[in-house]
C-alpha cells in the first residue's frame, strides 16, 4: 500500500474514533446540564473503552509518521503539500480533535460548577448542624469534623 494511502487510512480511523468520542461527550454534557450525575457512570465506561482504542490508534499513526520521517510540523506540511487526499484526512483529524477539546473544556467547566455547588451545599448543611447543637461546656459552638468515613461506606 502506498505511503499516502496508509496515512489516509490511519487518519480516517482515528477521526472516526474522535467523532464517536465527541458524541459520547456531548451526551455527558447533556447529563451535566440536566444535573443527572448518576447517569454518567455508564457513559464513563464507554468513554474509557473509546479512549483506549483511540490511544492505540494514535500510537499506530504516530509510529508510522516517525518511521516515515514526519517528526515535526514542517516536515508533515511539506510531505502533505502534493497529496490532497492525505491533507484532507489530516485536516479532518485536526478538526475532530479541536472539536473534542472544546467539548472537553466545556464539560470540565460544568463539572467545576457542580463541584462548587456541592461544596456550598455541604457548608450550608454543616453550619445548620452546628447551629442546632448549641454551645459546648466552654461556651463556644462545637465544630463538626468530617469524620473518617465516606458516604456509602460501611
Amino acid at each position: 500500500m502506498p505511503q499516502a494511502a496508509t496515512f489516509i487510512e490511519l487518519c480516517q480511523s482515528e477521526t472516526v474514533l474522535l467523532k464517536q468520542l465527541a458524541v459520547l461527550m456531548q451526551q455527558e454534557q447533556a447529563l451535566l446540564i440536566r444535573n443527572e450525575a448518576l447517569s454518567l457512570e455508564p457513559l464513563a465506561e464507554e468513554k474509557t473503552r473509546l479512549l483506549e482504542q483511540l490511544a492505540g490508534q494514535a500510537r499506530q499513526r504516530a509510529g508510522w509518521m516517525q518511521e516515515a520521517g514526519l517528526s515535526d510540523a514542517d516536515r508533515v506540511h511539506a510531505w502533505l503539500a502534493d497529496k490532497a487526499a492525505a491533507l484532507d484526512a489530516w485536516g479532518a483529524l485536526d478538526s475532530a480533535l479541536k472539536q473534542l477539546q472544546a467539548i472537553n473544556r466545556l464539560n470540565g467547566q460544568l463539572l467545576e460548577r457542580h463541584l462548587a455547588l456541592t461544596e456550598e451545599t455541604l457548608e450550608v448543611l454543616r453550619q445548620a448542624a452546628i447551629s442546632t447543637l448549641g454551645y459546648g461546656k466552654d461556651g463556644c459552638l462545637p465544630s463538626l469534623s468530617g469524620g473518617g468515613r465516606h458516604l456509602g461506606s460501611a
